[in-house]
């Protein structure tokens, strides 16, 4: 069948270089033991399998053998999960789950909101700086950090009794050339700022067992497209063979004669 579908056996060839194998990262993310490269494993494997039966839908030369077909039925429908995985992935992956940075930007806000924390800080407490030295009036305040107090607001001497006046403003400091103070506000952006890369990584495993708990909940119908793809692969790479090398299927006799 194969031999006659000429153009159905190369696009066949093609799907099967991009399929991964499916088995091996369905066995790994079901025993625990996978990672996000895994998932994306199974996203690949299964879009190949989507192609597959596609280049099959296309094929001129009628229904295929009982064989194929049956691999047809295997192959399954998977879209919901593909799209799912798609969503769900970044381009690159870590290879251990708890490294973060897997997940996708846009899948899940919480997650944003949480990362723009961690990696725009600087730019936050700016944004917040900008904001009260407008609402006070004074060009020269000062968000800064150290060690000692974290994150506070700074303001000379002279300017101090202004900041006083606005009651948003709580007096932690007094140097000899400044006053700091902190605002309610302010403490929480700094809580929120030391939180967010563990928020964030915490936020990813859980979004990340929720994959494998989908993933492995089909794994029945995953493992059925695993083994309808290793069939087809087998039968793609004998019918490339028959061609090139002139390989045909042998038949076995009973009378010890080799011809």
């Amino acid at each position: 069948y194969l031999v006659n579908e000429v153009r159905l056996m190369e696009d066949l060839r093609e799907a099967l270089k991009r399929a991964p194998d499916l088995e091996r990262a369905l066995q790994r993310l079901s025993l625990d033991r996978g990672g996000p490269r895994d998932l994306a494993a199974i996203r690949d494997g299964l879009k190949a399998a989507r192609e597959i039966k596609g280049h099959f839908a296309a094929a001129r030369f009628g229904a295929p053998p009982a064989l194929l077909q049956k691999a047809m039925v295997d192959l399954g429908q998977h879209d919901d999960l593909i799209q799912r995985l798609e969503r769900a992935l970044a381009p690159e992956l870590p290879l251990i789950a708890r490294d973060g940075g897997f997940i996708a930007a846009n899948y899940l806000a919480e997650l944003d909101q949480w990362r723009s924390l961690r990696d725009d800080s600087r730019k936050l407490i700016l944004e917040l700086e900008a904001r009260y030295r407008g609402d006070l009036g004074i060009a020269s305040l000062k968000i800064k950090h150290n060690n000692v107090l974290g994150y506070f607001v700074e303001a000379t001497a002279v300017q101090a009794d202004k900041v006083k006046q606005d009651s948003r403003f709580i007096q932690r400091q007094s140097t000899a050339n400044a006053i700091r103070f902190t605002t309610v506000e302010l403490g929480e952006l700094e809580t929120k700022i030391s939180q967010a890369a563990d928020k964030a990584v915490a936020l990813e495993l859980r979004l990340f067992a929720d994959l494998v708990g989908e993933v492995t909940a089909r794994a029945d119908g995953i493992s059925k497209a695993a083994g309808a793809l290793a069939l087809i692969d087998v039968a793609a790479g004998l019918t490339e063979l028959a061609e090139t090398e002139g390989w045909t299927r042998p038949k076995v006799m009973a009378d010890g004669i080799f011809r």
